[in-house]
Protein backbone atom coordinates (compact mmCIF):
# COMPACT_ATOMS: atom_id res chain seq x y z
CA UNK A 1 0.00 0.00 0.00
CA UNK A 2 1.07 3.61 -0.44
CA UNK A 3 1.09 6.04 2.46
CA UNK A 4 2.73 9.32 3.41
CA UNK A 5 5.09 9.00 6.39
CA UNK A 6 6.59 12.18 7.81
CA UNK A 7 6.05 13.99 4.51
CA UNK A 8 7.52 11.21 2.32
CA UNK A 9 5.49 8.99 0.00
CA UNK A 10 6.36 5.37 0.73
CA UNK A 11 5.17 1.86 -0.07
CA UNK A 12 4.78 -0.65 2.73
CA UNK A 13 3.40 -4.10 3.41
CA UNK A 14 2.82 -3.24 7.08
CA UNK A 15 -0.78 -3.58 8.20
CA UNK A 16 -0.52 -2.15 11.72
CA UNK A 17 0.93 1.14 12.93
CA UNK A 18 3.50 -0.41 15.30
CA UNK A 19 4.67 -2.75 12.54
CA UNK A 20 5.24 0.28 10.27
CA UNK A 21 7.20 2.14 12.95
CA UNK A 22 9.40 -0.92 13.47
CA UNK A 23 9.85 -1.42 9.72
CA UNK A 24 11.25 2.10 9.41
CA UNK A 25 13.28 1.87 12.67
CA UNK A 26 11.46 4.81 14.23
CA UNK A 27 12.40 5.24 17.90
CA UNK A 28 9.07 4.94 19.70
CA UNK A 29 10.26 6.04 23.15
CA UNK A 30 9.35 9.73 23.03
CA UNK A 31 7.08 10.36 20.07
CA UNK A 32 3.43 10.93 19.38
CA UNK A 33 1.89 9.55 16.21
CA UNK A 34 -0.98 10.99 14.22
CA UNK A 35 -2.84 9.28 11.40
CA UNK A 36 -4.74 11.70 9.19
CA UNK A 37 -4.28 14.39 11.87
CA UNK A 38 -5.73 12.21 14.67
CA UNK A 39 -3.37 11.39 17.55
CA UNK A 40 -3.18 7.66 18.27
CA UNK A 41 -2.42 6.67 21.87
CA UNK A 42 0.73 4.59 22.21
CA UNK A 43 -1.12 1.68 23.81
CA UNK A 44 -3.18 1.37 20.59
CA UNK A 45 -0.29 1.35 18.11
CA UNK A 46 -0.16 -2.46 17.93
CA UNK A 47 -3.88 -2.71 17.15
CA UNK A 48 -4.30 0.33 14.90
CA UNK A 49 -4.50 -0.64 11.25
CA UNK A 50 -3.19 1.57 8.48
CA UNK A 51 -4.83 2.03 5.11
CA UNK A 52 -3.80 3.02 1.63
CA UNK A 53 -3.27 6.80 1.34
CA UNK A 54 -3.07 7.38 5.11
CA UNK A 55 -0.95 10.36 6.19
CA UNK A 56 1.15 9.42 9.22
CA UNK A 57 3.24 11.91 11.18
CA UNK A 58 5.64 11.05 14.01
CA UNK A 59 6.11 14.00 16.33
CA UNK A 60 9.14 14.19 18.62
CA UNK A 61 9.16 15.94 21.95
CA UNK A 62 12.23 17.75 23.20
CA UNK A 63 12.92 20.33 25.84
CA UNK A 64 14.30 23.75 25.28
CA UNK A 65 14.92 26.85 27.13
Amino acid sequence: MNIKLNGQHISTDSKMLLELLQEYSIDTKSIAVAINMEIIKQEKWATTSIKNNDVIECLSFFGGG
